[in-house]
Formats: structure tokens, sequence, C-alpha cells
């Protein structure tokens, strides 16, 4: 994994930072579209959460934003999970990403400045705050 560290604000509106609501499920993606384990399945923009069909993934409410490297940043509020989700995803300080994760059309529509189009498989550090965790990729 690269070094992506940099200083990531407490809140993407308190740095008046481009942020794009969306949501998030985590898992790996099986054969049946269903979500199981660590990672990001797929993220959701809010504007497709309509036509999306609900599944029994585990999931959280998340902002979109792009860092000053051109990279996918995403603050989880704590108040966008259920607490079972949280202890899941959350306790551990680093955030595994088994399988590559390519950034769907809306995602890279919605954040223009994004430069990748793959979050490439790896670890990445979680940043928590009293509002919430913050993963830089």
């Amino acid at each position: 994994m690269t070094d992506y560290m940099f200083f990531l604000p407490l809140s993407p509106m308190a740095e008046g930072l481009t942020a794009v609501q969306a949501e998030v499920e985590f898992g790996v993606m099986q054969a049946n579209g269903d979500c199981i384990g660590i990672g990001i399945c797929r993220i959701i923009t809010t504007h497709q959460l309509q036509a999306h069909r609900r599944r029994r993934c585990a999931r959280a409410q998340a902002l979109l934003c792009v860092s000053e490297a051109r990279r996918l940043c995403i603050f989880f509020p704590r108040s966008g999970m259920l607490p079972c989700t949280e202890r899941a995803i959350f306790r551990k300080p680093l955030f595994a990403l088994p399988q590559p994760l390519f950034l769907s059309e809306a995602v890279r529509r919605a954040l223009p400045q994004l430069q990748q189009l793959i979050v490439a498989a790896g670890t990445y550090p979680i940043r928590a705050s009293a509002a919430g965790y913050w993963i830089a990729f």
C-alpha cells in the first residue's frame, strides 16, 4: 500500500470539502449479490439508493470526498451505522480491503477530481474521532 497519510479533517463539512452522500455495504460480493466478511462490497451514491435493492449486508452511511492527493476518502459518521456494524468494522485501527474495489461510474461522476478508478487491495489506517471514522484510500 502506498502511504497516503495526510491531515484529515474531523468533518468534511467543517473543512468546506465537496462531499457526496452514500451508503457503503461491507464485505466481499458473492455470486448471489450478497456481501460477507470484510472489505467494501459496494458504494451506493444517494441518487442510486432508490433503485438499489436492499440486501442483508452490513452497511453504513458515508460521506465521500477527495484528498489533496486526489484519492478517495470516506467519512463514516457514528450516527449512520448500527452499533454492531461499528464494533465489527471499526474496532481495529486498520481497515482491510481483501479485494480491489472498482469505483462505479456514479462515484467517479460525483467526484470528478478523483484520479483513481480502482482502490487497491490492502490495509488502510482508520482515523477515529468523536463524530466518526475516516479512511483515506
